[in-house]
């Protein structure tokens, strides 16, 4: 944990507050406590949850602690460690179908509010599968994205889509992709689930506009919520809305409502003659 070369998914966190915050909200991505001898009595009282979680501690000089730390530092730091994001595959997919497991798709996210709010928003509702573009898995372990959600991204399971328009092409049959974007799509009728067909929900994210590689892959676009004239919403108001809704749209029927409709329209009109 303290080689020179920094591991991508570590983090380092300084201060005996954002120590604690780490504790209460991410303990299972604690992995070193390292602290000045001056400090050291200050920790004893969490000494036995340290413990209890593994976590090493070590007590060293102030220049080596500002080493560590990687900055200006004069009481303690913290090394985390968040684990490796999965590579999203198509038998994913048939397992989320399987289980009527809705999921959310974080397409170009750059802020990490975006990201925490998107979290929050997920585990308010039960949702617990996000996979993230590309161009959003870069935040995936900013420490603001991690301290913002308070907690909500320990209990969801991240996975990664090096290529999402190709996936989302190679998965159409299992998931119906439906896409909030800032400048494109119906109207949200928060009153009003969208329909869609017998196949499981995915909720397609946006930050700024909709990719159009995704476009084509899309059933229901809709366009972020708010009042005519009034200034927009940003992504952080407006994630927890379309979340509720999104998880408020009924699931799939086991029995494919869709394709026993399909199979009565292909009977034609003389199977069905008009009752006088």
């Amino acid at each position: 944990m303290t080689t020179p070369d920094p591991h991508p998914n570590r983090l380092i966190i300084r201060g005996i507050k954002s120590l604690l915050a780490c504790l209460e909200h991410h303990p299972k991505a604690l992995r070193e406590i390292v602290a000045t001898a001056a400090f050291a009595p200050s920790l004893a009282e969490h000494n036995k949850a340290f413990t209890e979680l593994g976590v090493k501690s070590r007590i060293v000089g102030p220049i080596e602690l500002a080493e560590t730390a990687e900055g200006p530092c004069d009481d303690v730091c913290a090394l985390t460690m968040r684990p490796d994001l999965g590579l999203a595959r198509v038998s994913d997919f048939t397992e989320w179908r399987e289980t009527h497991e809705s999921i959310v798709i974080a397409d170009g996210i750059t802020n990490p509010e975006d990201l925490a709010a998107i979290a929050r928003s997920m585990a308010a509702f039960g949702l617990k599968r996000l996979l993230l573009s590309s161009g959003t898995e870069k935040i995936a372990f900013h420490p603001a994205a991690w301290n913002l959600s308070r907690g909500s991204m320990e209990n969801l399971r991240l996975m990664r889509a090096a290529a999402l328009g190709g996936l989302l092409k190679l998965v159409e049959d299992r998931c119906c992709v439906v896409a909030l974007s800032p400048d494109m799509g119906r109207k949200i009728d928060l009153g009003t689930p969208v329909r869609v067909p017998a196949r499981h929900l995915a909720l397609l994210i946006s930050a700024d506009r909709l990719d159009p590689d995704l476009q084509p892959r899309v059933e229901h676009c809709f366009r972020f919520p708010g009042i005519l004239g009034q200034p927009p919403l940003n992504l952080s108001e407006v994630t927890p809305l379309v979340m509720a809704w999104f998880a408020a749209t009924p699931k799939p029927r086991a029995d494919g409502f869709m394709a026993r409709k399909r199979a009565r329209h292909a009977k034609g009109k003389e199977s069905n003659p008009p009752t006088e």
